[in-house]
């Protein structure tokens, strides 16, 4: 690959900006006949069937027959709108899906790639976003030579194929993981060498009234607030927290330090109930804040034990089902009493939390490694997509 920087934004030689109606025929999908669809691929069913859905790049079911031909752009036209895909096979498409079918010779994939990267569609409503034929045709792209495009969409398709790998490797560790919660603490319930006691007996529970204020008067304070607790699985100083102000008793009382499991006390829905996070490090002026509460293992229970077995179903149905509250829920000191837990020995249960811990951070290293592909291809994107990097093209002679 040979780099090639434009000066004052022009574009090298042999590439054109055009609008997307002078090189595609649009069409927006129509209804379809569900009583020729099936859930599964099948010989009477072989046609894929795409909607404006983004998971599984919208693969709704399959068909009969196929509307579409082969090697075809559909584009999401209704909600989260503009995001192509190329569809390889013939197809179906249902719910006011765009479809793009060339006019000129192009690169289907080199397409696909420059609207997901480089077109922002305008949403023209208030209400559910839609795009329609008229204004998909007017938006431009840049154009390379075919050969270009070819090669740029080749390159691509080897971090697309990596994107691919790895997350299937982080399914198959995802299902390992609940595998193992389930065989190790799951189904371990009625082990008779295990003891069956209340949560509240296993640790202090401490609930904080710290909220997110500022007061003068009183000290700065890192606070630790319900989505940190939300959004990850252990709490760190990788986590930005937001600052607040607190009383001197209250930062003795509320500090976090390592070892210390949270959860969610208070949620909108009781299925938001007793989410855990595990406190990894001591952070200095870390406050737990509203709306959660510090679990703190007696000296017979490890809080990564704890944090792994309240995330087994039987738990999480408990809070679910002791959550108190009508369009607000939340755990009461009477809550803690019913909710119960399975315990093996202090040895035992840092065994299992060394077991799915391992597998978590196996987990957590093939994210970051998905992240960094991603990193890397909106990098070169952003290079080969306007010109400014060029791919040398060889060109055998016979």
């Amino acid at each position: 690959m040979s780099r090639k920087t434009e000066k004052n934004g022009a574009l090298p030689e042999g590439w054109r900006r055009v609008r997307l109606g002078e090189i595609y025929n649009i069409s927006a999908s129509g209804d379809f006949d569900a009583k020729e669809s099936s859930r599964t691929q099948n010989e009477k069913h072989p046609y894929p069937v795409y909607s404006n859905a983004l998971t599984n790049k919208g693969l709704h079911s399959y068909s009969t027959y196929s509307r579409y031909d082969e090697d075809s752009i559909t584009i999401t036209a209704r909600g989260d709108i503009g995001f192509a895909n190329h569809r390889k096979t013939k197809f179906m498409a249902i719910g006011r899906l765009l479809v793009l079918k060339n006019k000129i010779p192009v690169s289907n994939e080199f397409v696909c790639e420059y609207i997901n990267h480089s077109i922002r569609f305008f949403k023209e409503t208030t209400g559910v976003a839609q795009l329609t034929v008229p204004q998909a045709s007017k938006y431009y792209i840049t154009l390379p030579p075919f050969p270009d495009q070819k090669a740029i969409a080749s390159l691509l398709e080897k971090w697309d194929a990596a994107i691919e790998k790895t997350e299937a490797l982080i399914a198959a560790k995802e299902k390992q993981f609940k595998w193992l919660l389930k065989r190790l603490i799951s189904d371990q319930q009625d082990n008779p060498e295990w003891r069956k006691v209340r949560l509240r007996d296993t640790c202090e529970i401490i609930t904080s009234p710290v909220d997110k204020k500022i007061v003068d008067g009183e000290l700065s304070v890192k606070l630790c607030n319900y989505t940190d607790v939300y959004y990850n699985n252990t709490i760190d100083s990788n986590i930005n927290f937001m600052t607040a102000t607190a009383k001197p008793r209250e930062i003795e009382r509320f500090s976090l330090v390592k070892g210390d499991v949270i959860i969610t006390k208070d949620s909108e829905t009781p299925d938001d109930i007793g989410v855990p996070a595990y406190v990894k490090e001591t952070i200095r002026n870390l406050l737990c804040g509203y709306h959660l509460a510090i679990l703190r293992p007696k000296k017979y229970m490890t809080g990564k034990y704890i944090c792994y077995a309240l995330t087994s179903p039987r738990i999480k149905n408990d809070f679910y089902r002791f959550a108190n509250g009508i369009t607000r829920f939340g755990l009461t000191s009477e809550s803690y009493q019913k909710i119960k837990i399975s315990l093996p020995s202090l040895p035992e249960q840092k065994r299992i939390a060394n077991v799915l811990e391992t597998t978590k951070k196996e987990m957590e290293l093939l994210e970051k490694l998905v992240e960094q592909y991603r990193n890397q291809k909106h990098g070169l994107m952003q290079k080969l997509l306007v010109g400014k990097w060029r791919i040398q093209i060889e060109i055998n002679k016979q």
